[in-house]
C-alpha cells in the first residue's frame, strides 16, 4: 500500500537494498539491547538511507481496529528513530482506537507531502484497491500450493521477517532446496483473522498474532509441518507461538529464534533433520 500511495502521486520512492552485513551490524549498534532484532535491523535500513532522499517514511502504526493493537514497536517507531538518528522524516498515523482510521492517516500523509485532500484521498483508494488485488493473488498461489504433492510446510512468521534476508528468506531457500513447498502464511493477511478463536481464545491484543493463529487454523490438516520463525526477544510472539505448539500438538513443528549471534549452519542443519523426520513419516503413513 506504501508503494502504490506513493506512486500514484507521483513521489519518487527510494528503497534501502536487502538487508546486508552493515546494515545489520549498524542497526545494532544504533539501538538498545531490549530491543528485538526485527527493530535493530529496521535502525540499520534508516540509516542507510540518511543523506539519500528528502525524507524518510516512519509509519506508526498502533491499532488497526477498535480494542486491538500492534506490537508496541510499531507505535514508537517514529519516536525511536527521530531521537536516535538526525534526519527529516515523514510519518504516518494509524490509531483506530482514538480516530485515526486508515484512510485518515493516508490523507494526511499526503497533506503532509504537500498535496491536496482530492488527490491523497484518490492515491489511498488506488493504494487500497492495489493491495486487494495483491492478496487476492497470493491467496491463490496458496490455494494452488497445497495441491501439490510435495511436502508442504507453511512459514509462520511476520511478513517483515519472512522475506528479510538475515531471517526469514536463508530458512525458506533451505526449504524449497530440499523440495518442500513452502506456504508463507503472512501473505494471507488478515483474510481469516477471526479463525483465530478456534485456538481457545476468547480475545487476543495483538492484531498480527489474530492474523497468524487464524491462518493456521485455516491451513490446519492441509499441511505436513510448521515452521515458527521469530526474532529474539519477540514478547507477543513468544505467546503465540506457545499456543501453536500446544493447541496444534498433531501437527509436526519448530521453533527458529534469530537473534544477532544465530550461525547460519546451525538454522540449516535443524531444517534438514525437520525435513528428514516428515519425509520418514511419509513413508511410514504410505505404507
Amino acid at each position: 500500500m506504501f508503494l502504490a500511495f506513493f506512486e500514484k502521486l507521483g513521489v519518487e520512492v527510494c528503497l534501502s537494498p536487502q538487508t546486508n552485513q552493515k546494515i545489520f551490524n549498524d542497526g545494532i549498534a544504533l539501538s538498545i539491547d531490549e530491543s528485538c532484532l526485527s527493530v535493530k535491523i529496521f535502525m540499520g535500513h534508516v540509516n542507510y538511507l540518511v543523506g539519500k532522499c528528502d525524507k524518510i517514511f516512519i509509519p506508526r502504526m498502533e491499532s488497526f481496529g477498535m480494542g486491538e493493537n500492534a506490537c508496541p514497536k510499531f507505535a514508537a517507531m517514529y519516536d525511536i528513530v527521530r531521537n536516535t538518528i538526525d534526519a527529516p522524516l515523514v510519518e504516518l498515523n494509524i490509531n483506530v482506537n482514538f480516530g485515526f482510521t486508515e484512510k485518515k492517516a493516508y490523507i494526511e500523509l499526503g497533506q503532509k507531502l504537500g498535496f491536496n485532500k482530492t488527490a491523497s484521498k484518490a492515491a489511498y483508494l488506488y493504494a487500497k484497491a492495489t493491495k486487494e488485488v495483491f492478496e487476492k493473488e497470493q491467496k491463490n498461489i496458496i490455494e494452488g500450493q497445497l495441491k501439490s504433492n510435495k511436502l508442504k510446510i507453511a512459514v509462520v512468521s511476520h511478513y517483515y521477517n519472512t522475506f528479510d534476508e538475515y531471517v526469514g528468506a536463508p530458512v525458506i531457500r533451505t526449504l524449497e532446496k530440499l523440495g518442500a513447498e513452502v506456504i508463507r502464511v503472512c501473505n494471507f493477511g488478515d483474510r481469516y483473522k477471526s479463525l483465530y478463536t478456534e485456538f481457545g481464545i476468547k480475545t487476543l491484543y495483538w492484531t498480527f498474532g489474530k492474523e497468524l493463529l487464524g491462518s493456521v487454523a485455516y491451513l490446519k490438516d492441509k499441511v505436513d509441518g510448521i515452521v515458527l520463525v521469530s526474532t529474539f526477544p519477540c514478547g507477543p510472539d513468544s505467546m503465540i507461538n506457545d499456543v501453536l505448539r500446544i493447541e496444534q500438538r498433531d501437527t509436526p513443528m519448530i521453533t527458529l529464534v534469530f537473534d544477532e549471534l544465530q550461525g547460519q549452519t546451525g538454522i540449516e542443519t535443524r531444517i534438514e533433520s525437520f525435513i528428514d523426520i516428515l519425509t520418514f513419516k511419509r513413508q511410514e503413513e504410505q505404507k
